[in-house]
């Protein structure tokens, strides 16, 4: 799975070194300095200012999203998760912060704890589309955990739903693909992979790494499409 990725740089950038020149230690500048400095690519820098923060204030909001994002992104798979549980505990109902964590704990194998954490991932989401039913991405994310669980029907319904509500998005098509993927459809994943290039998708490095698209790892058609390969 994918989360969104980092909109008005720019602007963040300009609003992050306003507020560390009043307080350098602040801890919501430090997280937003790590959120810009992951999209810069960036990774270590990111860790090492998302860490800064949660130590100034653990429940920081956007801490531990930074973090899981960069130590993901930087293949520090084992320090994602160990932290995974209270990195989570810590965001209370922020659902974008268990992509990365329960995306390290798949791709280390570590299949207890990804299904302990992605049952938690579970209740939150069906939890916001309770009070918020058109929240499309909280929809498409549930869609990826309910296939990672076996939950097949409920998968293809809610990426349906999610596709539905937005046929252009490019994180929803890319998520969609995702979740054919998990369940083994590698013609509409691969369908869908392409409609999200199309839209406007532009993450490669992070589709490369992705444990979701495991098994179009070796397709020539995946390979093409992420440019590592023809």
């Amino acid at each position: 799975m994918r989360d969104s990725a980092p909109r008005n740089e720019p602007t963040g950038l300009a609003a992050c070194e306003r507020a560390l020149k009043i307080d350098p230690q602040l801890a919501e500048g430090l997280a937003g300095r790590a959120i810009i400095l992951y999209s810069q690519g960036k990774y270590d820098e990111a860790i090492n200012y998302a860490r800064r923060a949660i130590l100034r204030k653990p429940d920081c909001e956007g801490a531990y999203y930074a973090l899981g994002r960069a130590l993901f992104q930087a293949d520090r798979l084992e320090e994602a998760a160990e932290i995974a549980e209270p990195a989570l505990k810590a965001s209370g109902d922020d659902y974008n912060v268990y992509i990365p964590y329960l995306n390290a704990l798949k791709r280390l194998g570590q299949k207890e704890a990804a299904i302990r954490v992605r049952l938690m991932a579970v209740r939150i989401l069906q939890r916001q589309l309770e009070l918020v039913p058109e929240d499309v991405r909280a929809r498409i994310l549930l869609a990826g955990d309910h296939a990672e669980l076996g939950n097949d029907g409920e998968a293809i319904q809610e990426l349906k739903r999610a596709v539905a509500l937005r046929p252009d998005d490019p994180n929803v098509l890319y998520n969609a693909a995702c979740t054919f993927a998990i369940l083994g459809k590698k013609v509409e994943a691969l369908d869908h992979l392409k409609k999200a290039w199309e839209a406007g998708y532009v993450n490669l490095e992070w589709a490369s790494r992705d444990p979701d698209l495991a098994c179009l790892q070796d397709d020539p058609e995946f390979r093409r499409l992420i440019g590592s390969g023809e």
